[in-house]
């Protein structure tokens, strides 16, 4: 059990994803500004028509970008560990601080699936004509390593951070990579090509 300061958004993040924030109610300012000082992470959880969901991502502040004169702060954060909120209590300014535990994997990823969650990944990036670095891509290894860059809606966000089964999350992946790769025909130098 851990206790961090939450930040519901209209946003969902993954461990490893970068987000830039812009932060600017008094609240959130003071959040920041601790977590500035302390290092400490603090949780972002999806706010959608429904309410705040029960699971989210810590996120630990990676570069502060500017300072705004006003006590405004745009920031980097990055994703870290998925948590489930147990409960949670208001302070004075209205922040809320979450009482929460953080998920922990079932069970570890098959080598079959993980082979074929990469060998579609990098045919995916080849495609597109995005070549380089293409040791870094080689040794991705976990399933929210290789959505890291991709811009996914919050729903397919949310079931992925719900989902603590590493074999579960590579099967939505690669349901995910085969369906893309089904929608687009890609041209020679990664432009789409255009059918009439």
């Amino acid at each position: 059990m851990d206790n961090i300061p939450l930040f519901p958004l209209n946003i969902v993040a993954l461990p490893r994803e970068r987000i830039p924030l812009h932060i600017f109610e008094p609240r959130y300012k003071r959040m920041i500004k601790d977590r500035i000082k302390t290092g400490a992470p603090f949780g972002i959880v999806l706010r959608d028509e429904k309410g705040v969901k029960s699971i989210g991502c810590s996120v630990k502040i990676i570069r502060v970008l500017k300072e705004h004169p006003t006590g405004e702060y745009d920031i980097i954060v990055q994703g870290q560990r998925c948590f489930r909120i147990k409960d949670k209590v208001q302070e004075n300014d209205k922040l809320w601080i979450g009482n929460v535990t953080y998920l922990e994997d079932q069970e570890s990823a098959t080598t079959d699936l993980l082979e074929k969650t990469r060998d579609q990944y990098l045919h995916i990036l080849l495609k597109l004509g995005l070549n380089e670095d293409m040791e870094r891509h080689m040794a991705k290894n976990q399933s929210f390593d290789f959505v890291e860059l991709i811009n996914l809606p919050n729903k397919i966000k949310q079931k992925l951070i719900e989902t603590n089964d590493e074999n579960q999350r590579l099967k939505i992946i690669t349901r995910i990579f085969t369906s893309v790769m089904s929608m687009v025909s890609f041209g020679t130098n990664g432009q789409q090509i255009s059918e009439a």
